[in-house]
């Protein structure tokens, strides 16, 4: 369960909530510093290569495709250069996920 900002707010001691305050009330150079640090990382874990062809992954490209599967509490991340790579991806995963029914129908 991802942990939300009250639930953060909550768990910091009185300390931290007064410097916090304080540099809210001084325009919160150093809580935006913060954000758009942690922004900026997150960004950068999608300068990725595409999983099928192995080519580079342009960030700003509007060709990438970015794919989140897998059960909740375990999601995976998938990303691919382009629409082919993508579906050649999807067939990969039905073939296996088909030949794993045919297994388990399948009587020894």
């Amino acid at each position: 369960m991802p942990v939300t900002v009250k639930d953060m707010i909550e768990r910091l001691d009185y300390d931290d909530l007064l410097k916090i305050k304080k540099d809210l009330d001084d325009g919160g150079i150093h809580m935006n510093r913060l954000v758009k640090e942690k922004i900026k990382q997150h960004l950068l874990m999608h300068r990725r290569i595409c999983v099928v062809c192995q080519n580079e992954i342009e960030p700003y490209s509007t060709n990438n495709y970015t794919l989140l599967f897998g059960p909740e509490d375990f999601k995976k991340k998938a990303t691919f250069c382009a629409l082919d790579c993508l579906q050649y991806f999807l067939n990969q995963m039905k073939e296996k996920k088909e030949g794993m029914k045919i297994e388990k129908e399948t009587p020894e």
